[in-house]
């Protein structure tokens, strides 16, 4: 039995995003980052209110305390329904950054009430003032953890 190419061995563990990216571009440039999201002890959520949960990355002179800059393009973006359970319990996003690699990325994750009926994948989205907001740059081992607070 011959043993598999080291591009399927990577996708084994991997998430169905990062299977899609693989088979459809190829041995092209994309860069999976895996992320884990939480909340601090004083973000309060419904379990009767939806919520919608957007992740990006950016290069790492795009974001400041606050988010991303105004002018600042998401090298990789997803959105996803999450419920207050689930943030309790913590959430894994996948981001699969298509095309040149940024160098050391910032991961941005917000929290929003409402479903999640942004575009398809969020890319032009930005926190609104009343979402719970966390950041973290690219972890090089395992996943990036991102955690959650309310604005400032």
């Amino acid at each position: 039995m011959s043993t598999p190419p080291q591009k399927n061995r990577a996708a084994a563990g991997a998430s169905w995003m990062a299977l899609l990216a693989a088979t459809t571009l190829g041995s092209g440039d994309f860069d999976l980052l895996r992320t884990e999201i939480s909340a601090e002890p004083g973000v309060q959520t419904d379990d009767k209110e939806s919520y919608r949960l957007v992740v990006h990355s950016y290069a790492s002179d795009s974001v400041d305390a606050n988010g991303p800059q105004k002018f600042a393009r998401p090298s990789a973006s997803v959105q996803r329904p999450i419920t207050a359970e689930e943030l309790r319990s913590g959430v894994a996003v996948d981001l699969v950054n298509v095309g040149e690699a940024v160098e050391n990325p910032v991961i941005v994750a917000w929290l929003e009430r409402g479903p999640a009926d942004l575009d398809f994948d969020a890319l032009k989205a930005r926190p609104t003032e009343d979402a719970w907001i966390g950041s973290a740059e690219r972890a090089h081992v395992g996943a990036s953890h991102v955690v959650l607070k309310a604005r400032t």
